[in-house]
């Protein structure tokens, strides 16, 4: 018994002793200049001192780049152990600084808590100034086209040679890895650049454009590529998400303060014009820009620094445009406060004129289609969005507030024409066509299964507003948080259109026809709200458990009135457009068997657990040097589905649908950088399912349009999609030698994928279709590029990337309408090859360029005809800088396409633009003579296949025009004291 109560008394010691012990405190802080409020530079002596002075533990500071906004902070940390006293005072001496003291309160629990001091100011001693003043030095570098720092890839703008007067848009084309899309989009080492960042600030968010034509190059210091981390992860000092792939622009310290303006104006043959304002004041704390665009030249199609003039990008027609805009934003120093929103007016008109030929894939014998199509737009478009952020970093709780609103309205008319065949028809498709529908059709064209036509104006309106929020709250002496987030959404869209429909065809040796005069009318209002909160639980240093529950509400209120005009006497020899002037003789028109109306309620409920591991390796001054980021978040999702669908037959049947699904979903990463931060590998898999849409589950008949008829599937089940992907990128393994190396390759399946069973009646040229689940559709994907100079002074660069796409497509066809469809598969490989060769020295920048791209599909059918096309595009191009401030920029390129069927689609068409300019005024003043398809062969083709088509169509392109363009550039910055 004395023994045992020894032992007792032992164990009781032990653990009162292991629970008086308590995790150590995360003590850490940012220290700024008291002036600049900017990060100081060098390195701060930081000490953690008792109250009477003694010292517990000293450290340096380092450099940390904040991922929240890519602001570089001075940093410090202490792992603080138990101490007898909470009160302590923090020590803070700097080089050319006053030493700064600081009180604090630390408390132990349990678990391992946060405790941070944000933006400690330090004061530059009196010397310290002067000696800044009096010692200003110029250092000449060896200027590095790019480096990584961390798991940033930071491009000097400095070591690219631009031509006088480039603006963003001619850097960024140039940058190693990067490529500029026509529309403003950005690609870097293959990846897809969410935003792009002003000085860590949104910029006309959701629109390059405005800040790639507008700022000057020579103002930006760094283009900085980087995975910004949201605001939850930045008050919580750790990656919680997945954040945002961001470019950020970083300006040259000289443009901090000051105005910009640009202004430009243009006018050119065949009435082609431009003329372009901006003007932005801007400042550490705020930012004000106006922007107005008026042109008709269709697209931003410029040179870019290499003479380049971009992807001929011009399937949209013809387009005019009318804009103007402003942003803003203001915020405090500490980053306390932010408002910033934007506004923006846009009208455009379009003038789309396409025509062509597609193949029909059906079991027993393909039909053939001519069609052509022309039509004219007009699109009116008035947004803004304001966003106002509150952060209280020395409490870690932050609020954001986010209203929208947008308008849009729509006008168009169109005219279309179609030829179905049995057999392919000889000739061009305008020459067919105009046989088709010429007073002698009927005797001249065989083989025909239908012609049909068709007339329509339409137009809408739409109006949508929303709110979202979003909060932070950090448990107090934790290093746990809590974030409620939600939004409000109202949309109100309001359709209208009127048709004249022809249709032909021949049955039991005599020619039908159907026309008809017909109008819809389709009210639409959607009404939607989420709320999401999410607690954040650091079950130690490197694991967190993240779980969340997300309500989402959704109401869709739908109408679609279809009534035939040509059923009233009164109609006849009525124009397009015209209605009856009574509502009771309109309702007379209704189409009931096409009319209906629907009504849904969809409730979600969302529960999800995040889990994280995040392992880093570092050195005892905290610079990180390698890392594991591993995350697998599961998920269910229970969605409710009330659906209520009245058609407008007699009686007004009504369906009433009630589904209710269980949606599993799932997502794991892996990201390794491997020591020094010499490779980034990343790996990600998911799984996804998603319920079909409520009115394919409808068991009707739709036949508003005779030609296409649509069934219903009750039947239709959930879809799971699986996807697999790995990147891989090189960080500072070759940038030394100024090279990349990136790859990515994926691959991805659908079970249950909605599809469409469609069977075509080649009697009456009628296709009927009907939703169906499909599994076996799935896709692979590998890309790999690389960048490097060829010669040691690196005035030779080689830029190649080569890409391999693969795609199983699975579907039902039929042309048996008495038969079930059958199940066709389609495999399609896609190769393609992209190479540029630039040569850089001085005043010359000249360069070739190569792209091949060639398409291969097979199918599982025995009357099926392989395809093999090519696509390649090759030529060259020049900057070159000449005599009395004159600079040549131009490029010539061959399109070549072959393996069409038309043989028109098989051609060479030589490209060749150009543009002289003349600088003036310090290049203040710029003179330029564009000249674009000085040879006139530009043409676009729309051409590819799927497991149902193939299909070749031209689009009409901007004609070729030679311009005169005037640009005044302005800045100005305060003068300094020194002035």
């Amino acid at each position: 018994m004395k023994y045992r109560l020894l032992l007792l008394t032992a164990l009781v010691s032990t653990a009162l002793t292991v629970s008086a012990q308590k995790a150590p405190v995360n003590f850490n802080g940012t220290i700024v200049d008291a002036f600049t409020r900017q990060a100081i530079k060098g390195e701060v002596t930081v000490s953690l001192l008792r109250s009477d002075s003694t010292e517990v533990m000293t450290t340096k500071s380092y450099e940390h780049t904040d991922r929240g906004n890519g602001t570089i902070r001075t940093f410090f940390k202490f792992d603080v152990p138990q101490q007898p006293d909470g009160h302590f005072l923090v020590k803070l001496e700097a080089k050319g600084y006053e030493t700064v003291y600081k009180a604090t309160k630390l408390a132990w629990k349990s678990k391992t808590i946060e405790v941070s001091l944000w933006n400690v100011p330090m004061r530059r001693t009196s010397q310290a100034t002067d000696e800044v003043q009096l010692n200003e030095v110029t250092v000449t570098a060896t200027k590095v086209k790019f480096y990584t720092k961390g798991d940033t890839l930071v491009y000097n703008a400095d070591a690219f040679q631009l031509q006088e007067g480039s603006m963003l848009d001619a850097l960024v084309a140039q940058l190693p890895g990067a490529e500029l899309k026509p529309d403003g989009r950005i690609m870097v080492n293959g990846k897809f650049v969410e935003s792009l960042l002003l000085n860590g600030r949104d910029f006309f968010k959701g629109d390059n454009t405005v800040l790639l034509d507008n700022l000057p190059a020579y103002m930006v210091q760094q283009v900085k590529v980087y995975t910004e981390e949201s605001e939850t992860s930045k008050l919580l000092g750790r990656k919680v998400d997945d954040g945002r792939f961001v470019m950020d622009v970083r300006l040259k310290r000289q443009y901090a303060i000051g105005w910009l303006a640009n202004a430009e104006a243009g006018y050119g043959t065949v009435e082609r014009y431009l003329a372009r304002l901006f003007a932005m004041r801007y400042t550490p704390q705020s930012r004000l820009s106006l922007f107005g665009n008026l042109n008709n030249v269709n697209d931003r199609r410029k040179p870019d620094g290499n003479g380049g003039w971009g992807d001929f990008d011009v399937s949209g027609g013809l387009t005019s445009t009318k804009r103007g805009g402003l942003d803003y934003s203001v915020f405090d120093k500490r980053d306390r406060f932010q408002l910033s929103g934007n506004a923006d007016v846009t009208y455009t008109d379009n003038e789309n004129a396409w025509g062509g030929s597609s193949t029909n894939f059906l079991p027993g014998g393909d039909v053939f289609n001519v069609t052509s199509s022309h039509t004219n737009s007009n699109n009116l478009s008035i947004s803004t969005q304001h966003d106002l952020k509150f952060n209280f970093l020395q409490k870690h709780h932050a609020f954001s507030l986010t209203p929208a609103f947008n308008y849009q309205k729509s006008d168009y008319n169109y005219n279309f024409l179609n030829g179905t065949f049995g057999v392919s028809p000889v000739g061009d498709y305008a020459t067919v066509l105009d046989s088709l529908f010429s007073p002698t059709w009927t005797t001249t064209m065989r083989h025909l299964i239908r012609r049909n036509g068709e007339q329509a104006v339409a137009g809408s309106r739409t109006t949508n507003g929303s709110l979202s929020f979003w909060s932070f709250f950090k448990i107090p002496f934790s290093q746990d948080g809590v974030s409620v987030d939600g939004n409000l959404s109202y949309n109100d869209k309001r359709q209208n259109g009127f048709n004249h429909f022809l249709y032909n065809h021949c049955e039991g040796g005599a020619l039908q026809t159907d026309w008809r005069n017909r109008y819809d009318e389709s009210p639409q209002r959607d009404f939607g709200t989420q709320v999401r909160t999410k607690y954040f639980w650091h079950w130690n240093q490197e694991i967190m458990l993240n779980p969340s529950y997300t309500f989402n509400y959704k109401y869709e209120s739908g109408d679609r009135m279809h009534y035939r005009l040509d059923v009233l006497d009164e109609s006849a020899d009525q124009p397009l457009g015209w209605l009856p002037s009574e509502a009771a003789m309109l309702m007379q028109a209704l189409d009931s068997d096409n009319s209906y109306e629907g009504l849904l309620h969809r409730y979600r409920h969302d529960l999800t657990l995040d889990w994280q591991w995040q392992h880093y390796s570092k050195t005892p001054q905290g610079r990180r040097t390698s890392g594991w980021n591993v995350q697998f978040r599961p998920s269910l999702t229970l969605e409710d589905n009330l659906f209520r669908f009245t058609d407008y037959v007699v009686g007004k049947n009504e369906q009433q649908i009630h589904k209710t699904y269980v949606l599993p979903q799932a997502r794991f990463s892996l990201k390794r950088n491997t020591q020094e931060f010499r490779h980034e590998l990343n790996f990600v898999a998911t799984l996804n399912s998603s319920s079909p849409s409520m009115t394919n589950l409808v068991s009707k008949t739709f036949a508003a349009d005779p030609l296409n008829v649509t069934l219903g599937n009750p039947d239709l089940k959930q879809r799971t999609d699986i996807d697999l992907s790995f990147n891989y990128k090189s960080d500072r393994w070759l940038q030394h030698q100024e090279r990349q190396l990136y790859g990515n390759a994926g691959w991805h399946c659908a079970a249950n994928a909605i599809s469409v069973s469609y069977v075509y009646d080649k009697q009456t040229g009628v296709t009927t279709s009907r939703p169906v689940n499909v599994s076996g559709n799935w896709n692979a994907w590998l890309n790999v590029g690389y960048v490097t100079p060829l010669d040691k002074a690196r005035r030779l660069t080689l830029t190649t990337n080569t890409a391999a796409n693969y795609y199983h497509l699975v579907d039902f066809s039929g042309s048996n309408p008495a038969a079930t469809p059958l199940r066709n598969t389609t495999q399609t490989a896609v190769l393609s090859e992209t190479l540029r060769l630039n040569y850089r020295y001085r005043k010359v920048n000249v360069g070739v360029k190569g792209n091949a791209a060639w398409n291969h599909a097979t199918a599982e059918r025995n009357d099926f005809v392989n395809a093999n096309t090519w696509n390649i595009h090759y030529g060259a191009n020049a900057v070159i800088d000449l005599p009395w401030a004159f600079q040549l920029s131009t490029e010539l390129t061959m399109c070549t396409r072959r393996g069409y069927e038309s043989s028109t689609m098989n051609r060479d068409d030589l490209v060749w633009n150009a543009r002289l300019s003349k600088g003036g005024m310090k290049n203040r003043l710029n003179l330029m003579l564009d000249a674009w398809d000085i040879l006139g062969n530009l043409s676009n083709v729309n051409a590819g296949i799927d497991s149902r088509s193939r299909w070749e169509y031209y689009t009409n392109v901007i004609p070729r025009y030679v311009m005169l363009r005037l640009v005044y550039r302005f800045d100005k910055q305060p003068k300094t004291k020194k002035d």
